[in-house]
């Protein structure tokens, strides 16, 4: 079963894509970047094609990815709906373009609800530890070091990935996943609605 305007439909923001066009733009460059933060850039593809223009009537996935975009269209083609294939999208990304995102990062998820009109934003990208404070990132002069928030200790998150996309999941999801009778539990300690 393909959605249908009465059901539940969601859109996962696995990547940003700047604007809609017919050729390729290249992306501005950050003015004063640091060595570190060119290094970190270049990580990502910036560099690829990525328009890619599909018309679809009653359902659609779009992801970075080819084997992760066929998995969500799979969810969707065998009675997921728009959650179920979201979430198998984040985790199949996870997996194979993790620069994309991942299970030790974050996300945002927003979601419709067209049986009741309402519109959810889920906000789960990672937060800093608690013994993080503002002057971290700064020398004994006030100037920031460079690299410091990239590619030392003092740059990992607490991730929020696995605990939004079961939040989804346990809210929103039509399938019940394999090793779960019934939604997810509630993911320890978590603050999201």
């Amino acid at each position: 079963m393909l959605l249908r305007p009465t059901l539940l439909t969601a859109c996962l923001s696995l990547a940003l894509l700047g604007g809609c066009a017919t050729t390729s733009v290249a992306p501005v460059a950050a003015p004063q970047q640091t060595s570190a933060a060119r290094q970190a850039a270049a990580a990502y593809d910036y560099d690829m094609d990525v328009f890619h223009p599909v018309v679809a009537r009653h359902g659609m996935v779009a992801s970075e990815q080819a084997l992760a975009t066929r998995i969500g269209l799979d969810i969707l083609e065998n009675g997921g709906n728009a959650v179920d294939a979201a979430v198998a999208v984040g985790f199949a990304l996870a997996v194979a373009l993790p620069n994309a995102g991942n299970l030790g990062g974050g996300g945002f998820m927003m979601v419709h609800d067209a049986r009741t009109g309402r519109d959810v934003a889920l906000d789960f990208r990672e937060m800093a530890p608690g013994g993080a404070h503002r002057n971290m990132y700064l020398d004994a002069s006030g100037k920031v070091i460079s690299g410091k928030s990239l590619f030392t200790p003092y740059a990992v998150g607490v991730p929020g990935t696995v605990a939004g996309l079961a939040h989804a999941l346990r809210h929103w999801a039509r399938c019940r996943w394999p090793g779960w009778s019934s939604p997810p539990p509630a993911w320890p300690n978590t603050a999201l609605p």
